[in-house]
């Protein structure tokens, strides 16, 4: 029993966090801030191969809102905890989209640091890393995080459409951070919405701090 609860109070203290965050993203995105940015740093994207499939949530749940108003008129009950809950998931889809806006990847003095909204942050410092490349590989759909073993080596992927576009290869096995556990890996793979400039950028800071 007691474990039931602490799993509970946990299930809904993460609900609750996520639901503050995701408001907290709206504000950001409104204001046009990014607080992870500092001003010697360079943000990167990653919305754009996610954007079709959120632009698509928010104009069915646009459409279906007013719809579903007209046809439960004849009850009023239901018919307005169908719109309280539709505009939640409205204002939820574009609190999410804004929280990919606002916590892009970015480069600075300590390393790449890889965003996915901000539920996920891996970071690599530039003395771990050995080189920077472009790399398109496509991955099993709907895991973001994904460990590939090859070889012996382990990569972690970082996924965004179910691919990745930007190979980072470590100097040697490193233990890097990611989704509250660490893992050691050889490579870290990201999808940047400009991997060609993400990459050009990530070897001028290499050849500057290596």
């Amino acid at each position: 029993m007691t474990r039931f609860l602490y799993m509970a109070w946990r299930g809904t203290r993460f609900a609750v966090l996520y639901e503050l965050r995701i408001y907290q993203s709206l504000y950001f995105w409104i204001a046009r801030r990014q607080p992870t940015r500092t001003p010697s740093s360079i943000p990167f994207s990653y919305v754009t191969s996610v954007a079709p499939a959120l632009i698509g949530f928010i104009v069915a749940s646009a459409i279906e809102v007013p719809v579903a108003h007209f046809l439960l008129s004849p009850w009023p009950p239901v018919q307005i905890g169908f719109l309280i809950v539709g505009i939640w998931g409205l204002i939820w889809m574009f609190g999410l989209g804004a929280a990919m806006t606002v916590y892009p990847h970015t480069l600075d003095d300590t390393g790449i640091h890889i965003r996915n909204g901000f539920n996920a942050r891996v970071d690599v410092p530039w003395h771990s890393v050995e080189s920077v490349s472009l790399e398109q590989r496509s991955y099993e759909k709907g895991k973001h995080v994904q460990i590939v073993e090859n070889d012996g080596e382990r990569t972690l992927c970082l996924t965004h459409g179910s691919e990745t576009t930007v190979t980072v290869t470590l100097r040697e096995p490193t233990q890097i951070a990611v989704a509250g556990r660490t893992e050691i890996v050889s490579r870290v793979r990201l999808r940047p919405d400009s991997p060609r400039d993400l990459v050009v950028a990530a070897r001028s800071w290499t050849s500057r701090v290596t």
